[in-house]
């Protein structure tokens, strides 16, 4: 880890914690990969003993009823990166989240590995959209607490400040190429005990971790939510983009996702947004973006 960035960190840290900037590279040679159930932990609000599981709740068509608070998250370690990465100054370590390929390395292609690390930058941390109170990615949302619930013939999925989806259950076509969207236009499917959605139409300026993982707006995303009793819920997030990987590649949360109780005296979640545009981190890391562009040496 650079020295800057423990300058930086020294400084930005107590206040914000989800700018930890640099994150050694090394992450992509080494080894990840793990099942979901090896991850071990327990994220906000698990840590509270739940009820057995009981069967799968079903609502009136004998479909799966996923309403509730859901966490598949544990701590921040994936919020930096998705492979499996040691720990360090700010950060915690992780296995990888990547279950396909069995590597557990993200199938970048060579431009985009490049662009991937020079994003993982700690002078470019001020490039992260969620610093700006913009959204957070599909994939990023999972490390921390969500609520589902139904209305009408639609699923409906609240995230972190204020990131929410509505996924149609009826709708076969996605929009027109021209609309492009931050977390895409998502269309539900049921099969079997597992709500299918696929989403479509990004705008490509999400990150997927703080580390710098990304992919391009005409990237096909298929998520998976099975339902496997009364608490638990399985997710994967599988994405094909020949633009940027040389494969389609999963992941899937921390942990399994779990029924999170009733919160007592609060919120599981950032039910108000609490990210602020000019807030004093994000001064800090806008003077270590403008000082590292001024100290590049100029092509000639």
């Amino acid at each position: 880890m650079s020295t800057r960035l423990r300058r930086l960190l020294s400084i930005v840290a107590p206040l914000f914690v989800l700018f930890m900037g640099s994150v050694p590279a090394s992450g992509q040679e080494g080894r990840g990969g793990g099942s979901a159930a090896d991850q071990g932990g327990a994220g906000r609000g698990q840590a509270a003993a739940s009820a057995a599981p009981g069967p799968i709740p079903r609502r009136a068509d004998g479909k799966p009823d996923l309403t509730g608070n859901w966490n598949g998250g544990v701590g921040l370690s994936h919020t930096v990166i998705l492979e499996e990465h040691p720990g360090g100054f700010g950060i915690q370590a992780g296995k990888g989240l990547i279950i396909d390929p069995p590597s557990g390395v993200i199938p970048y292609q060579p431009w985009a590995l490049a662009e991937r690390n020079r994003r993982r930058e700690d002078s470019n941390a001020y490039e992260d959209p969620v610093g700006h109170c913009e959204y957070y990615d599909i994939g990023r949302m999972h490390s921390f607490a969500q609520s589902i619930y139904h209305a009408g013939d639609n699923v409906v999925i609240n995230a972190n400040q204020h990131n929410t989806r509505v996924v149609s259950l009826t709708r076969r076509e996605h929009l027109p190429p021209g609309i492009r969207l931050w977390n895409g236009d998502p269309i539900g499917r049921w099969e079997g005990d597992t709500l299918v959605v696929e989403s479509t139409n990004f705008n490509g300026r999400t990150r997927m971790a703080i580390g710098g993982d990304f992919y391009s707006p005409n990237a096909l995303i298929i998520e998976r939510f099975r339902m496997v009793d009364a608490n638990t819920i399985n997710w994967t997030m599988t994405i094909t983009d020949s633009a940027v990987f040389t494969q389609p590649w999963t992941i899937t949360s921390a942990v399994p996702m779990r029924r999170l109780p009733p919160p007592q005296g609060g919120r599981d979640f950032d039910d108000e947004d609490t990210c602020h545009e000019g807030n004093v981190p994000l001064v800090h890391l806008k003077n270590v973006y403008d000082q590292a562009r001024q100290s590049a040496p100029t092509a000639k």
